[in-house]
């Protein structure tokens, strides 16, 4: 059975050599490597967590269509899911394409080679083509079986575009970060996962790692604030302060983001800092881009806030 075996792979691999002969000079495609396979990796987990942030806006509509969130938390929910979504569009506007297949060489003064390869690989093939039958159905059903089941575990949990659904890729990063806690990239997936999940304790424990890990990892800092305010009560002092301390830190990064300076706002609101309050959501509106629905909702807090009726947030 074993010299059965060694001599069908050698006739197996004669085949492929034959086979493949004229099309030794042709230029194949590069295997991505280095930079370029990061950047791919790169591509999927974006395009993933974009149609997860998708399908978390839809649920959100639904949710405040059916009454089960009131406007305040649906606009603050919102503001999360889009102001991540733009970052992730913007990433993938960056991305440079991918480079195309390098294009065979000009066949001017190869053709009557090119003749040659192909009446030896006609020659070979038919001295193998009588062993390579006897053993085509041996072969077939191994390959055969080993590739059904490649397919099926690669298919398991895909959705209709071939990505794995939010689940199974949670799923999937849980099974990461339990076999490595330190991974930093795989704490910050698991974090936006989870916040657009909705599984707000355990995004407070991936983003706790992810800010032990990197303290100065805005992102981190930004969520762990909006943890605070949405899980503490709006006259907690102590939570709003943790709260204002996170956004802080997180603007040391990015002093300019609407989303960040509208929240710092919140807490400053919550603590009844209103100068501070105001000085922080007029950031936000200049940072924002005039007549969005974003920017009239800030302005519309502004106005509640000047008008000496600050909004309940």
């Amino acid at each position: 059975m074993i010299a059965f075996s060694i001599i069908a792979g050698l006739i197996l691999i004669l085949v492929i050599i034959v086979l493949a002969y004229p099309l030794w000079n042709r230029t194949a495609a590069p295997i991505p490597m280095g930079l370029e396979a990061s950047m791919d990796q790169e591509r999927i987990d974006l395009e993933i967590e974009k149609q997860t942030l998708l399908n978390s806006l839809t649920e959100l509509d639904l949710d405040l269509a059916q009454g089960r969130l009131t406007p305040s938390d649906y606009q603050r929910l919102k503001d999360v899911d889009e102001n991540r979504l733009g970052r992730i569009l913007a990433r993938q506007d960056s991305l440079p394409a991918k480079s195309a297949p390098a294009s065979p060489p000009p066949r001017s003064g190869l053709q009557s080679h090119a003749v040659m390869k192909w009446a030896g690989s006609a020659v070979l093939s038919l001295v193998v083509i009588g062993t390579a039958a006897g053993i085509y159905e041996y072969v077939h059903g191994k390959i055969g079986l080993e590739a059904q089941k490649l397919i099926a575990e690669q298919g398991s949990g895909a959705g209709s575009q071939g990505m794995p659904n939010p689940a199974e890729m949670v799923a999937r990063l849980e099974k990461r970060l339990k076999e490595n806690p330190n991974d930093l990239q795989g704490q910050i997936m698991a974090g936006r996962s989870y916040m657009s999940l909705q599984r707000v304790e355990d995004a407070r424990k991936a983003w706790s790692k992810v800010v032990e890990l990197d303290y100065g990892n805005y992102e981190g800092h930004f969520f762990l604030g909006l943890i605070q305010l949405q899980t503490a009560p709006p006259d907690d002092q102590k939570n709003s302060q943790e709260a204002l301390s996170h956004f802080e830190t997180a603007l040391v990064k990015v002093p300019r983001d609407p989303a960040i300076l509208w929240y710092k706002g919140v807490a400053l609101l919550r603590l009844k800092e209103y100068p501070l309050t105001d000085k922080s959501w007029t950031e936000a509106f200049q940072n924002l881009q005039p007549g969005t629905e974003d920017a009239e909702f800030v302005k519309k807090a502004l106005q509640s806030l000047r008008s000496g009726s600050p909004p309940v947030l």
